[in-house]
């Protein structure tokens, strides 16, 4: 089985299950219906992986084992062992990803186009993949510099990407999870009411709880939030209705004062 098919197969399944929970355990009442979200979302979805799969067919596997196998990198520098470059890829990639999303927050060029995906005023399973095509883009720059800074091990990091895009979809599910069991779960991985208040309008809330899959970094950088302490509305300001979630609109969104 292919790389591609495996991705999408958990991808399917994954998204499938999540969409079927929350209509049966959902947390938060929903603003907008999904007719009037959804559509957008999925459509970014679309266009982003076509952008990606034009620049780099292959994926990033591809950029990981030429590096592999051109001895490209740190951790093919000093000749550590797979299960240790596996390993280490993964936490590597999951830190960096966090940094990359705090000054996606931090730096104005960068949060013009990753505004687009805190614009969304529901959070559920398709909030996970609503990010603007040129962010995707820089991302994936991001993500080819890493790899080959660190000389990433090639099954870590189909491994890594399978992950990533699960534990998003689950952290912006609109799930309701028993608090007992939220609470313990919460000091490993990113739960949906911890990354809720990512969402927030409020940017002091806003800038809080960055990590997608383990919550260790936002304790590490004291950029870790445990509940809202606003009324905890999500999105963000003069975005609420539901012509600012039509396609063309969040397209053009970053190019509008």
């Amino acid at each position: 089985m292919s790389n591609l098919l495996i991705r999408v197969y958990v991808f399917v399944a994954v998204a499938l299950i999540l969409i079927l929970l929350e209509f049966f355990f959902a947390y938060r009442r929903r603003n907008l219906s999904r007719f009037s979200r959804w559509p957008s979302n999925i459509a970014l979805v679309a266009i982003d992986n076509f952008l990606v799969k034009l620049l780099l067919p292959a994926g990033l596997m591809s950029i990981a084992i030429w590096a592999n196998t051109n001895n490209v990198g740190i951790f093919n520098f000093f000749k550590f062992n797979y299960l240790v470059s596996a390993v280490l890829t993964f936490v590597v990639f999951d830190f960096t990803i966090y940094f990359q999303h705090v000054y996606s927050h931090k730096w104005n060029f960068l949060w013009i186009f990753h505004k687009v995906h805190h614009t969304d005023p529901d959070l559920d399973v398709t909030s996970a993949l609503r990010f603007h095509p040129v962010e995707i883009l820089y991302s994936l720059g991001y993500k080819i510099v890493i790899v080959l800074l660190v000389g990433a091990n090639p099954f870590s990091i189909l491994v890594f990407e399978v992950v990533l895009n699960s534990m998003a979809m689950f952290n912006h599910a609109n799930l309701y999870i028993p608090p007992k069991f939220e609470k313990v779960l919460r000091f490993v991985f990113v739960t949906p009411q911890m990354h809720i208040i990512h969402h927030s309008i409020e940017k002091n809330e806003s800038d809080t709880n960055f990590g997608f899959n383990f919550s260790i970094w936002d304790y590490m950088f004291k950029t870790y939030r445990i509940k809202f302490s606003s009324a905890g509305i999500i999105g963000q300001r003069d975005h609420e209705n539901s012509k600012d979630q039509q396609i063309l609109t969040l397209i053009l969104q970053p190019f509008q004062k």
